[in-house]
This record gives structure tokens, sequence and C-alpha cells, in this order.
């Protein structure tokens, strides 16, 4: 019979080792739940913000024209001039409204600059009362005798409803077209015409006989024409009835 000596952990010994096992267990069950909270996908939450939206109305109906105004899309009445012409603006142009009591239109510079000589290049579409007492035939006279302007052919045309006469002509040098009488509806400007080519359209409506002016360099007036068609197509006279 083996008589060996069998070795009894004391009591105090285990309870010391259930006591760092538990320590161990709850340490890994620590760390795994800081795992998962680290692991856990949260989820954002987006906020949208509604802001007011701004409606801007325009005012219905044709603006009043304004001297100086660059020329936008829309529709515009002179107030000064008479007959009141509308201009009525399909695009966008690098020109400027003007009128007084004799003429109106749009132009790239103001007409009186020619006066201090051939330096500037005027391009324009200008609507003139001056002669409106006269007939078409003594308009036609009247500019025949402007000795630096050759008229050339003349045709048939139409402006805001109306029948006209349409002449072009080549300027040779800067001349003076008319100069305001004294006293009356008179101002300060004088209408020049600067050395090129332009057209002239004498117009036969119930208010008197309307003269329009078209001008540009020459080297600019093949491009400029297309734009004058344009301003000549929305011209009209709501005061005036056609026919």
């Amino acid at each position: 019979m083996w008589t060996g000596t069998v070795n009894t952990m004391p009591a105090r010994g285990w309870r010391s080792s259930v006591v760092v096992l538990s320590a161990v267990i709850l340490a890994v069950n620590g760390c795994a739940d800081s795992e998962s909270d680290a692991t856990t996908p949260t989820t954002s939450v987006a906020v949208t913000t509604t802001l007011p939206q701004t409606t801007t109305t325009l005012e219905a109906g044709p603006q009043l024209l304004v001297s100086g105004s660059l020329l936008e899309p829309g529709e515009y009445v002179t107030t000064a001039f008479e007959p009141t012409v509308m201009y009525r603006i399909e695009r966008s142009h690098p020109l400027r409204a003007f009128q007084n009591l004799l003429t109106t239109g749009v132009e790239n510079t103001g007409n009186r600059q020619l006066d201090l000589g051939e330096s500037f290049s005027y391009r324009g579409v200008a609507v003139h009362r001056i002669w409106h007492g006269l007939t078409p035939e003594e308009v036609l006279a009247e500019l025949e005798e402007i000795q630096q302007i050759d008229l050339g052919q003349a045709d048939t045309t139409e402006i805001g409803g109306f029948p006209g006469r349409r002449i072009t002509a080549q300027a040779k040098n800067r001349v003076s077209l008319w100069a305001p009488a004294t006293g009356g509806d008179a101002t300060d400007e004088t209408w020049w015409v600067q050395r090129g080519p332009l057209d002239f359209i004498i117009l036969d409506t119930p208010a008197g006989t309307l003269l329009i002016t078209i001008q540009a360099p020459a080297e600019e007036w093949d491009d400029f024409l297309l734009v004058a068609e344009e301003i000549l197509v929305g011209i009209s006279f709501p005061d005036l009835e056609s026919g």
C-alpha cells in the first residue's frame, strides 16, 4: 500500500483564487462592454430649415422713359416728347434712351458730343418733331437743301402702323441737321450728323410729319443696322390711331 503525503490547499488560498478569478471575469466583461459601446453605430438626424420665399412683382404696363437709362427688355413711353412714343425692347443693348421736347430715341452717347468734332462715334435711332408742321414732301425738300448730305434711294416703309418713306443717305462731312427755333418749345439741342452713312424715315401721322434718323460710323453700319431694325419694329404711337 502507497503511503505518500497529499498536499491539501488551505481554505484561505482557495478563497484567494476565487477572488482573483472573479476579478479577471469582471475585467473581461468590462472590456467587452466598452468595445460594444465604442462600436455601436450612431444615427445622425438632418435638420432642414425652410426659409421664406420672396416674390418680386413688377408693375404691369409700360414704364415711363427716363433719359439716360440703359436699355433693358420692356416697354417704355415718353412723357416730354409728343406724340407719345412707346419703345418695346426685346433684348438688352448697350444704348441709352433719351427724350426732350423735340427728339427722342436711343443712342450710345449724347448727340451733342458731335459738336466737339469727329472724335466721337455716334450710334443711334431718333424720332424728331422739328418739322412736324410740314408735309412729308416739304420735309424732303428741307433735307435736299443740306449740301453736306447726299440723298440716295427712297423706299416705302411703315412704322407703328403709319406709312413712311425711307431714304438712304451719305454725309460728306459733319453737319447740323436742324437747330431749334427761337421761342416756343425750343431747347438748347442741335441735332448733328456725323460723316458717313445714315438713313432717314419721313413718317406721315395724324400728329404731323415725324422724321426718324439712323446713324452709325461706316465701319459699324452693317452691325448697327440690325439693332436699329429691332428698335424700329418696337416703336408705336399709343395716342394715335392708324388708318
